[in-house]
């Protein structure tokens, strides 16, 4: 369940890829440029909780199956492509834009779905129930990554595109509730207080209601 929040998270990137492509379409460069920036800050977060803490937690439980698939150096190579879109994009050339970042996209979403076949049997290896997950989950990703600038910046907006958009194969009430309990139950009463607020201000009154009254997500973190 914990393990969502990485997951879930690879969902609001591919709601902000199609909305980036949109824009694109649209000839609104100032749109693509916003919501660019702020995937790549996202995704700065995202991927230091993995390099730095997830991947070597499942390397240990799968035997070095992370490092054998080559996911860190994919993060690498995606870094690459996105450094190319960053120069195109100072560049001002539509046309250089355009093909560049849709390079970055293929080399993204192809990794995603790469480590997403990777990492998922791997997470239930971790431990043998989901609420002793949410403790692995909260000794080794979320406290050594929580100090990060952006930590919470990115539940906020992880969030907002769960809430507003969904994701591939869930309504956004079912998405942003898998997201948002599974955070809950990888926090610490002291960290559930401090995110409960993002998650909530980044829902609409009536899903935070709804998730809220079923699912406890107004109690406290799971982690004593």
């Amino acid at each position: 369940m914990s393990f969502a929040i990485l997951r879930n998270t690879h969902e609001a990137f591919r709601t902000s890829i199609r909305l980036q492509h949109e824009a694109l379409k649209l000839g609104d460069s100032a749109s693509f440029a916003t919501e660019w920036r702020d995937l790549q800050r996202a995704l700065a977060v995202h991927v230091a909780m993995e390099d730095h803490t997830m991947f070597a937690l499942l390397d240990e439980v799968g035997a070095g199956a992370i490092t054998a698939a080559h996911l860190p150096d994919e993060h690498q190579e995606e870094a690459r492509f996105a450094a190319r879109v960053d120069a195109a994009l100072a560049a001002g050339s539509p046309a250089l834009l355009y093909g560049t970042w849709a390079a970055w996209r293929e080399v993204h979403l192809g990794h995603l779905l790469h480590e997403e076949a990777v990492v998922t049997p791997l997470t239930m290896q971790a431990a043998p129930t989901p609420k002793a997950r949410g403790r692995v989950v909260h000794e080794r990703v979320i406290v050594p990554t929580e100090q990060l600038p952006d930590f919470d910046w990115s539940v906020g907006w992880v969030t907002r595109h769960l809430a507003e958009f969904g994701s591939t194969s869930q309504p956004p009430v079912v998405a942003t509730r898998v997201f948002a309990w599974g955070l809950q139950n990888a926090c610490s009463r002291s960290q559930w207080r401090r995110l409960r607020p993002v998650v909530q201000r980044n829902c609409p009154p009536v899903l935070w209601a709804e998730m809220a009254s079923q699912f406890g997500l107004e109690g406290e973190g799971a982690i004593d």
